[in-house]
């Protein structure tokens, strides 16, 4: 089905651009990301990572469209990955005023934090292929995602099936969050993993904790505890303080979260939004592992450019 998708969207480009309708946008990122792991057996990792993401979206109708994205992916320094140009994202979307539906080739999160799942950062590779549904109805909101992970994530290059679903309730500005996701035959001895979160405003801040329970016989239980505060409206500080085993969170070739397995400590973050359109990230993250107590220093400058 995925595929069909891109073949249509490919073949309806040339009427697309003859009627102007094809909309796109960009977003480029230059990022320096340096690892200290203070063992004198594991070599210290300094890297410039420069991303680029082109998205293409042709209207079909007022609650329908087509979307595309091109994703690009290169290394200087001690190269963490190898270079990756591809079509990564495509398919098929609808969207009224509280339901989104979205068909094709994508990135999606389960999660308070993502820290279950989320592939957001990938690029070139690493999409879920199938179908993504977000509906909200007065205080409650779902979430179901259901397909298949690209086989480019696992060691085996199997891709696997992938079932999660997500139920946030809200109270005032309490938001509590219970999430569900099954992954078949992970490295892992994992399968299936339950999230539950709270979150809230306070004042300039905003709280989070998050509990996550797998079905793995040991290491099955992380947490994180998080806070977000906004000095003013062009600055964000992030405070995240967590323990995630081995198999407490899904991972392939490696944590397929948003944060790293088999990891205890914090990540401390500074978001300044420089214009609308550009904002400068600083990122440092001071953890130990939880098997073999390596430190791990890890600190990341990001530039991000909207286009």
């Amino acid at each position: 089905m995925s595929y069909l998708l891109l073949l249509i969207f490919l073949f309806s480009l040339p009427n697309i651009v003859q009627a102007q309708q094809l909309i796109m946008e960009g977003k480029t990122t230059v990022k320096y990301e340096s690892r200290q792991y203070k063992h004198p057996n594991l070599a210290d990792v300094d890297f410039v990572e420069r991303t680029i993401r082109l998205t293409g979206t042709a209207p079909l109708s007022a609650q329908t469209s087509l979307f595309l994205r091109l994703g690009h992916q290169s290394y200087s320094g001690d190269a963490v990955d190898s270079a990756k140009t591809a079509i990564d994202q495509y398919g098929l979307r609808w969207k009224n005023a509280r339901t989104t539906v979205t068909i094709g080739s994508q990135e999606t999160y389960i999660g308070a934090s993502g820290a279950i799942f989320d592939n957001s950062l990938n690029v070139g590779e690493g999409m879920l292929h199938g179908i993504d549904i977000r509906d909200k109805r007065g205080r409650n909101a779902y979430h179901l995602s259901s397909g298949r992970l690209d086989s480019a994530l696992f060691d085996d290059n199997q891709s696997r099936s992938f079932f999660g679903m997500e139920w946030a309730r809200y109270s005032g500005n309490i938001r509590l969050l219970f999430s569900y996701l099954r992954i078949p035959n992970l490295p892992t001895q994992a399968d299936d993993f339950t999230g539950f979160s709270i979150s809230s405003p306070m004042g300039k801040a905003e709280w989070l904790t998050e509990m996550i329970h797998s079905s793995a016989p040991t290491e099955n239980q992380a947490f994180l505890l998080g806070m977000k505060y906004y000095p003013t409206k062009q600055q964000t500080i992030k405070l995240i303080i967590g323990k995630l085993p081995d198999n407490s969170v899904p991972k392939g070739k490696s944590s397929l979260g948003g944060y790293d397995n088999g990891i205890r400590g914090f990540q401390l973050s500074a978001i300044h939004a420089l214009t609308p359109s550009n904002r400068l990230a600083v990122k440092y993250s001071h953890v130990k592992t939880i098997t073999g107590n390596i430190p791990i220093r890890k600190t990341e400058i990001e530039y991000t450019q909207l286009f």
